[in-house]
């Protein structure tokens, strides 16, 4: 009788162990301009992250997380409608369900709390959410406080985004430690930046190098007042008591460039030199994102914690922000719906599943792609390669970090198996020209965005000229490059009378660029 009921509670005992219960609340926090080499538990020297890393500690942490773009407006789209984007919006396609709208469709209460002026109702990042709320940099968290306590007896998806780590890098009554200190200079950055300097003749870089070091010290102190702020939501959600049945999400939605690559003239650097300034080693890198898709600029922080998660978990494996919308859904066990283009990340997470595909990520000058065996490919879009000579290249991330030797003549094989997985994802991205309000203009405007204000006032310019002037006065070989290949997408959205398109045929010999040569070719054919 006692090998008996000994048997019986062992058969018990099996009986009644189950899987945990699906998380309740959600806490899905974005910190803005965040690249993960610059946190402790990446590897960073300073010690940047105690609170992320004490996160990743107890969760799951995605090494090679890729955000969808390097600038926060199309990143914001493709992270919160789980899709990739072909052509840079700012604003979230009405026709396209939200991974807010899908956690308040199964009856979750939900809020978004936001400190980037381009993440806004006005752009359709509110859809779901009830409230959907302005809050400070550097300000109050009295708001989100009093959310996590009016949601213990309900469900909840939280989303909030701060934007500390964004230039100017100078935390505002804070700490300035490494920005005093002008000690570092991270990566091979000791090495490559004097060579650049020689390399384009540039004079005077130890000033220049004192410079950088300095902002590089003001954005780690701003990573470290971001990681502060992190720390405090993570104890209002626990001590609200909705951390035990919840699942915190961490990422960014881009990275930042702190010179490690000669920048692009369409950005700060030919803003510099429009103003006359001399070329010089800080103004010649890229010191800040948006059109570039270097590993600095894309490769962002991703941490899971909570329920069916492991804990000090580290995945290796190129995985992407657009994989959010998908995984959130099913840690939560709730229903996904169609078209989603992300794959959740459970799996990975788990250790049930090895591997992904690959990742991606797009601005409207380059696009690239991560492979899970270390190669990244960079190729033009049609405005790079018009407006700033970008040129395909391959790097092999596992010799050569830092991006800087281009192998791609000796691996013609891995070009153009990774230019076919690009070219895949363009064609399902989301292709459609999103509304610029004048509210989102002048939103780019504070965060130094002037590069794509001018190509859209531009755009907007050539919006507004008949197909005559179009093709007379902006499309004639005088007129930069840039504006031909702008002025040919706005031609390509309307209808051409013969006269038009003979005027037009005239100019197929002259072209030079092959990006515009296809628009005309593709205009003529109709």
């Amino acid at each position: 009788m006692r090998r008996l009921f000994a048997a019986l509670l062992v058969v018990g005992s099996f009986g009644c162990s189950k899987e945990p219960e699906p998380p309740q609340h959600v806490l899905l926090i974005v910190v803005d301009t965040l690249r993960a080499d610059h946190l402790s538990c990446m590897g960073y020297p300073r010690p940047t992250s105690p609170h992320i890393d004490a996160l990743a500690a107890e969760g799951v942490l995605f090494e090679r997380a890729i955000s969808q773009a390097s600038y926060t407006s199309p990143s914001m789209v493709s992270l919160m409608t789980g899709r990739y984007i072909a052509k840079e919006r700012l604003d979230i396609p009405a026709d396209l369900p939200t991974l807010a709208e899908s956690f308040a469709k199964a009856g979750w209460a939900t809020a978004g709390f936001s400190s980037n002026p381009l993440v806004s109702v006005e752009n359709g990042f509110g859809r779901g959410f009830a409230p959907f709320q302005k809050i400070e940099e550097y300000g109050s968290d009295d708001a989100i406080a009093q959310w996590f306590a009016s949601v213990k007896g309900k469900p909840s998806l939280t989303y909030i985004h701060i934007t500390e780590p964004h230039d100017p890098y100078v935390v505002r009554g804070g700490k300035q430690e490494w920005r005093e200190k002008r000690d570092l200079l991270p990566g091979d950055r000791a090495e490559y930046l004097p060579r650049i300097a020689a390399e384009l003749g540039l004079e005077a870089p130890e000033r220049d190098l004192e410079r950088i070091r300095e902002e590089i010290g003001g954005y780690d102190d701003d990573v470290r007042y971001a990681d502060a702020r992190v720390g405090r939501f993570l104890e209002l959600f626990a001590a609200s008591g909705l951390a035990e049945r919840g699942v915190v999400a961490l990422t960014a939605d881009h990275g930042e460039g702190l010179w490690e690559k000669v920048a692009l003239m369409n950005g700060q650097r030919g803003q510099a030199l429009r103003r006359g300034e001399k070329p010089s080693l800080f103004n010649t890198l890229m010191p800040t994102h948006g059109n570039q898709v270097h590993r600095e600029l894309v490769n962002v922080p991703l941490v899971l914690r909570g329920a069916k998660l492991p804990k000090a978990r580290r995945v290796a494996t190129p995985v992407e922000n657009v994989d959010l919308f998908p995984t959130l859904l099913e840690l939560c066990d709730l229903p996904t719906p169609g078209g989603l283009q992300g794959e959740s990340l459970v799996g990975l997470a788990s250790g049930s599943k090895r591997t992904k595909d690959h990742a991606f990520s797009f601005t409207r000058f380059n696009t690239t792609v991560f492979s899970p065996e270390g190669w990244a490919l960079i190729l033009p879009t049609a405005e790079g390669e018009c407006g700033e000579g970008i040129r395909l290249e391959l790097f092999d991330l596992n010799k050569d970090p830092y991006q800087r030797h281009d192998v791609s003549k000796e691996h013609p094989d891995v070009v153009e198996r990774l230019r076919k997985v690009a070219l895949q994802r363009l064609e399902r991205g989301i292709r459609a020209q999103g509304v610029v309000n004048d509210a989102s203009m002048t939103a780019m405007a504070q965060l130094g965005y002037g590069n794509l204000i001018e190509l859209e006032n531009l755009r907007r310019d050539f919006d507004a000229m008949p197909n005559a002037d179009l093709i007379a006065k902006r499309l004639n070989m005088a007129t930069p490059c840039i504006e031909r290949l702008i002025a040919a997408e706005v031609l390509s959205q309307r209808k051409l009378e013969a006269p038009e398109r003979e005027a037009l045929a005239k100019l197929l010999p002259f072209e030079t660029s092959r990006a515009v040569l296809e628009i005309y070719e593709r205009l003529l054919a109709r």
